[in-house]
């Protein structure tokens, strides 16, 4: 990264901006030269990048019209350069920005643009699934955007729904990495703190003349299934605490994104540390999020920290598991409400997930060559019991489900199982009881609770695991626990 004095700035700032003035295409003549070299992050914050003291005739043309929030006049100073040096080696201060290259806007509707700007909405690098396009697509995006490898970028962008913060722009910072692209950044801060620093915005993004672009991938970035898998790497989820309540993957540990946001603005580097101070440098981390996105936080802050990071998606985890195709039917305790040190029975009822019991139609319009199947037996029956092989050899449109060899009974009834976890009124976990079928054919499944608690209103998870699959059912029942006897004993069944 270039180091530039305070004076040397002023200068070098004076002659870029004369030079972008009279550019057709939006490029400055200091664009060939690398500002940062490492991920660079904020997504809302990248929207900063403008050209200081210039005139709204000047910004104008570049397209657009000047926003009327902008004055020439008491004009402010550009926020403060980030005092922590390992910080501003990669995130670019407002008063840098014009000295950053092609400015990227990945903002999915952006209403103003920094001048000079070329737009890219960072779910244009995204299929109708989130999920990651092929990189010759992705190369195909930027390349029509006047980008190519070779290109300084800064980026920037706001991205309300994508989770808030500045996660999009970090997404499309990991995505021009994951391509090869070495010269890239991001701006630290926000549309926002642009305007408030009294900084021209158009309402129209630039336009360059379209480039090759050709990719160098650096695969390793990207975790697979397979090394999630293993026991290499640590798993971190950046999601909220909520979905990884709802299901993780295996051995993850839980720090959302968000940890590492003040608002939406990324922590001193030192709150950063103490953030991820129980990870070891020594192994390399695998960061996820549901697509990805908000997992590219937590990735950008690793690896700006020194971490072997990658990104991986619980979208990815999830289609590579064994599919629990089930929903709980029913979910109750006895007694309830309970006493203090009562034995309470927890029951779990599971159903097939939007399944009737027969998916025969009522009329008889179908084709002779239709075969219509009626499944009789029950749900989790497949994953755990010796009744889940069925017998497609039937020839009356009627499966059923029975049992085979003694080996393959000992697989099923071992490969699937029911817990039910018991959480204080606070939401902490203060028991976990193992339930087992009730009938070797049937979904319905009975655990002891003993009741040795303070009073109060106990929620109670369901999960369901079968191999490496499981599903959460939260909140599945509430049990009242009193410390006095006046409560019958009345199920929610």
């Amino acid at each position: 990264m270039r180091i530039i004095s305070i004076a040397g700035l002023i200068l070098l700032l004076i002659s870029i901006f004369a030079a972008s003035v009279s550019s057709v295409d939006g490029e400055c003549a200091a664009c060939g030269t690398p500002t940062s070299q490492q991920d660079v992050l904020n997504n809302e914050w990248a929207m900063f990048l403008g050209k200081e003291n210039a005139t709204a005739e000047v910004m104008s043309s570049t397209g657009g019209l000047v926003n009327p929030r902008y004055n020439r006049q008491n004009n402010p100073s550009l926020q403060a350069k980030n005092s922590n040096d390992s910080f501003a080696s990669v995130l670019v201060p407002l008063e840098n920005a014009n000295d950053s290259g092609i400015i990227l806007d990945i903002s999915p509707d952006p209403t103003e643009f920094i001048p000079g700007a070329v737009s890219i909405p960072y779910g244009s690098f995204l299929n109708e699934h989130k999920q990651l396009k092929p990189v010759s697509e992705l190369a195909q995006i930027l390349g029509k955007a006047g980008i190519s490898e070779d290109d300084e970028v800064l980026i920037y962008g706001e991205c309300p729904n994508c989770g808030g913060g500045p996660s999009a722009a970090t997404y499309v910072y990991w995505v021009m990495k994951y391509l090869g692209h070495e010269r890239v950044s991001l701006l630290n801060g926000g549309i926002d703190d642009w305007v408030s620093a009294m900084q021209p915005t158009v309402s129209e993004p630039a336009s360059l003349s379209p480039k090759n672009y050709t990719p160098s991938l650096k695969a390793g970035l990207l975790a697979t299934y397979e090394y999630v898998h293993s026991t290499v790497p640590k798993i971190i989820d950046a999601r909220t605490a909520e979905n990884f309540k709802a299901g993780s993957i295996p051995n993850a540990v839980n720090i959302p994104y968000t940890s590492v946001l003040d608002g939406k603005r990324i922590k001193d580097e030192a709150s950063v540390q103490k953030v991820f101070s129980s990870l070891s440098k020594d192994l390399p981390v695998v960061v996820y999020s549901n697509a990805g996105i908000e997992a590219s936080m937590t990735w950008f802050m690793l690896t700006l920290l020194g971490y072997d990071a990658r990104i991986y998606s619980w979208q990815d985890w999830q289609a590579n598991l064994p599919h629990i195709n089930i929903a709980l039917q029913n979910a109750y305790a006895k007694p309830n409400p309970a006493k203090i040190g009562d034995v309470v029975l927890l029951t779990a009822v599971f159903k097939e997930k939007n399944m009737s019991s027969s998916s025969v139609p009522e009329t008889g319009n179908r084709s002779e060559n239709q075969t219509i199947l009626t499944i009789k037996g029950c749900a989790t029956c497949g994953f755990g019991s010796p009744q889940g092989y069925a017998d497609l050899s039937q020839t009356g449109g009627v499966v059923k489900i029975g049992s085979t060899s003694q080996a393959q009974k000992s697989v099923a009834e071992n490969g699937f199982t029911v817990s039910a976890q018991i959480l204080s009124p606070s939401g902490n976990t203060v028991s976990k009881v193992i339930m087992k079928r009730i009938k070797s054919d049937g979904d319905e499944f009975a655990g002891i609770w003993n009741a040795n608690v303070a009073a109060g209103v106990y929620g109670v998870d369901i999960i369901a695991t079968f191999g490496e699959g499981t599903k959460t059912f939260p909140d599945a029942m509430q049990i009242e626990v009193a410390n006095t006897s006046k409560y019958k004993n009345l199920g929610n069944e």
